[in-house]
């Protein structure tokens, strides 16, 4: 018999992940990711979430929003291209 060894995730490898996962599903559907991030803010506000899980949230709906500036910015340059008729 084999024997795993199991090692637990560091944060950073939790977080990691998660933006991984997040990102693949923003690919595909932005706002399935949006409605559950909602949702957990909704379950934050009516304390429901521990410090913990409270602060995760807050940095996960910072790195999407960060995400959506991002993207809002590069369709600007584009309309900002098409406007001018830059090539």
């Amino acid at each position: 018999m084999a024997m795993m060894l199991v090692m637990a995730l560091t944060n950073a490898e939790k977080q990691a992940r998660w933006r991984a996962k997040r990102d693949a599903l923003v690919r595909g559907h932005p706002e399935v990711v949006e409605r559950e991030l909602l949702q957990a803010a909704e379950r934050c506000e009516r304390g429901e979430l521990s410090d913990r899980e409270r602060i995760d949230l807050a940095d996960k709906l910072a790195d999407t929003a960060m995400d959506y500036l991002r993207r809002a910015q590069e369709i600007a340059r584009v309309a900002r291209k098409v406007r001018t008729g830059e090539h």
